[in-house]
């Protein structure tokens, strides 16, 4: 019996890094960018939607209000924050938005990012988070690819700084996403329908694209707003481009505290979960059958009786599992350590460091199969089906007229 279970574990093992092989082999970035004089840059409106944001808000602004771009402008919109969040971003001097209204059947975020939208004048839209940082030649950089690859959406995640022991918890689910996501090339290849990614800190549109997907409108009710409106760009054959391990962006998530990520999570791996391409989904999970069996293996080799059918003796026994071990913890440094901070002993002790991720991922799924609400800053969300949400949302927007997404006339040259 323990030589099938070895079997099955080595095969597992094999299967699970062919299929990191190929999403490798295939994700390369590439950026194509589009030559462009400064008077030829086009008018970009920036937007931060906003809700009890007074320990990350100046960081932002005052890295976006500092950009090396000619032609732009800064909308912060809030969603009715009780603390010091609006105040601060007045005094620089940028137009803020209030607006405590949240309709039924929409995200907080989806919603201000469609408030921003309405009163936004460019004709290159980037929707940012509060808690980013944006280096001063990033926009110039970003809004050149966007045009030279001729994409909808412009999309990447940001460097990831973390401090505090919880704050490298989200590389690991970050490694995970990449899993579900799909090799870069197949990403940004508009035909390719079941690969999509995107990161909800840096969502770059042309604005013709950003109308002809609905907008937030499209997708309001989503856990994942980022990931939901990849995937529509995908659907619609818009053109996506999404990268990452780059420096133009850096972002500390989480500072205030571990439950703030296990909030944030809890939202957002259900709304992953629902939205993604389930056979990549599968992949996944193999990945954490392995996270789970290579510890397990690792220690029960030290103390078994072999000999069994793959491990020879008790010392090929301790190699062999033990490296298995060691090409999991290789696997998660490799994949991140250009992509945010990472102590090479969280890789090593990734049982130890990854066991709260667990813990966040089992109770998603748990709120999510049965139905319940989750919560972040205050407001509560539903993880129903989006068709009932829709229903909710439609009637909202009847009686409560939010406005919805001006559509662009095409009989127009």
């Amino acid at each position: 019996m323990h030589w099938i279970i070895e079997s099955l574990y080595l095969f597992l093992v094999i299967v699970c890094f062919v299929y990191f092989f190929v999403l490798v082999q295939n994700s390369k970035t590439s950026w194509q960018i589009l030559d462009l004089k400064e008077d030829e840059l086009p008018f970009v409106s920036v937007i931060v939607p906003t809700l009890e944001e007074e320990n990350n808000i100046s960081k932002c602004l005052n890295s976006v209000t500092k950009l090396d771009y000619p032609n732009y402008e800064v909308l912060v919109v809030d969603g009715g924050s009780k603390d010091k969040t609006v105040e601060i971003a007045e005094s620089y001097g940028v137009k803020v938005l209030v607006d405590a209204n949240l309709p039924t059947g929409w995200i907080g975020k989806s919603y201000g990012c469609h408030i921003g939208y309405l009163e936004a004048k460019g004709d290159v839209i980037l929707f940012t988070d509060a808690d980013t940082k944006h280096a001063p030649e990033s926009l110039k950089i970003t809004v050149s690819h966007l045009l030279g690859s001729n994409v909808a959406l412009f999309t990447m995640l940001p460097y990831l700084e973390a401090y505090r022991f919880y704050e490298f918890f989200p590389s690991y689910l970050y490694f995970l996403s990449f899993l579900c996501g799909g090799p870069r090339e197949d990403v940004n290849n508009r035909y390719n329908k079941n690969s999509f990614m995107a990161s909800g800190q840096y969502m770059l549109f042309t604005r013709e694209g950003y109308e002809e997907l609905g907008g937030h409108t499209s997708i309001s009710s989503s856990l994942v707003e980022d990931v939901a409106l990849a995937k529509l760009v995908k659907e619609k054959e818009l053109g996506l481009s999404y990268t990452d391990g780059t420096n133009l962006v850096q972002t500390r998530m989480y500072p205030d505290g571990f439950g703030q990520y296990f909030r944030a999570f809890r939202r957002a791996i259900w709304g992953g979960i629902v939205t993604l391409t389930p056979w990549r989904i599968f992949f996944m999970i193999l990945w954490l059958i392995y996270f789970i069996l290579a510890p397990i293996f690792m220690i029960q080799s030290f103390f078994s009786n072999g000999p069994y059918f793959i491990w020879a003796n008790y010392t090929i026994g301790i190699i062999v599992n033990t490296g298995l071990y060691l090409a999991y913890a290789a696997t998660f440094y490799f994949y991140w350590y250009k992509k945010g901070d990472l102590k090479w002993y969280l890789a090593l002790f990734f049982p130890i460091t990854q066991i709260a991720n667990f813990i966040v991922i089992g109770v998603a799924i748990y709120f999510g199969l049965r139905g319940k609400r989750v919560s972040w800053k205050g407001r509560y969300y539903s993880t129903q089906g989006t068709e009932t949400l829709k229903k909710q949302q439609k009637k909202d927007l009847t009686d409560r007229k939010v406005p919805a997404v001006k559509k662009i006339d095409k009989s127009v040259d």
